[in-house]
C-alpha cells in the first residue's frame, strides 16, 4: 500500500492570477533581497527568506520575438500576432502578447503592459511605450 506524506500545498501562483484578475501584474520578491522572480514559485530562488508578493510596474523591454499564425481559440481573430519574450523592469522575463504590428517593433524598444485586451486570456498584453 503506498502513502501519500505530503500534504496538499496551496497554490502558489494564485496571487499572480488574482492580480491579473484585477488588472495588475504580480510578483514575487526575495525578502532579504529585493530580487523579483518569476514564475511563481513556493520558495526564493536566491536564499532562504522567503518571498513577498508586490505589484510589478507594468514596464518592460522587448527582449525577442516572433509572428505566430497559430491561436489557441480565444485569439483566432487576432492572427497573425506578435508573441515576444519580455524583460519587466523588475528583472524577470516573460513570454506576452505584443499589441503592435511587427514593422513597428525592435528588439530592446520600451513597453509597457495593456489591459484593455478582453482577448488577453489569462496573461498580459503589452504595447510600445512611446
Amino acid at each position: 500500500m503506498s502513502r501519500n506524506h505530503s500534504a496538499p500545498r496551496p497554490d502558489v501562483g494564485a496571487p499572480f492570477v488574482e492580480g491579473l484578475r484585477q488588472g495588475r501584474l504580480m510578483l514575487q520578491f526575495d525578502r532579504s533581497n529585493g530580487r523579483a522572480q518569476f514564475y511563481p514559485r513556493p520558495q526564493s530562488l536566491y536564499g532562504e527568506a522567503g518571498v513577498t508578493w508586490r505589484e510589478a510596474s507594468g514596464r518592460a523591454m522587448l527582449f525577442a520575438m516572433t509572428l505566430s499564425r497559430v491561436a489557441p481559440p480565444h485569439l483566432a481573430d487576432a492572427l497573425p500576432y506578435v508573441l515576444a519574450l519580455v524583460q519587466l523592469d523588475e528583472g524577470p522575463r516573460l513570454l506576452a502578447r505584443i499589441d503592435a504590428p511587427p514593422g513597428q517593433l525592435a528588439i530592446g524598444q520600451r513597453l509597457v503592459v495593456d489591459w484593455r485586451h478582453p482577448d488577453s486570456g489569462t496573461f498580459p498584453v503589452f504595447k510600445p511605450a512611446d
